[in-house]
């Protein structure tokens, strides 16, 4: 992993609290960020008791809420990190 993207991860987990709590553990599953294992929306889903469609639609909202708050604190930067 490079240091820019060692960077942004920390200041994405940082901003993570932004997000309503479904928002955030989403997050942390889809980017690996809980145990390193990036997990699939239909694992999320598993997990959740929601159809890959709707963790697909929540993802798409917590990304849009990081990526406003990150341009918020002046870190545009990352926003195209993010995808």
């Amino acid at each position: 992993m490079t240091v820019e993207k060692q960077l942004m991860r920390r200041h994405v987990l940082n901003v993570l609290s932004v997000l309503h709590p479904k928002e955030r553990r989403i997050i942390r599953l889809r980017y690996g960020f809980e145990d390193g294992e990036q997990k699939s929306l239909s694992e999320i889903g598993d997990i959740f008791g929601l159809s890959k469609e709707r963790v697909r639609q929540l993802e798409i909202r917590a990304l849009y809420k990081l990526k406003k708050c990150l341009v918020k604190q002046g870190l545009d930067a990352y926003v195209d990190l993010l995808l």
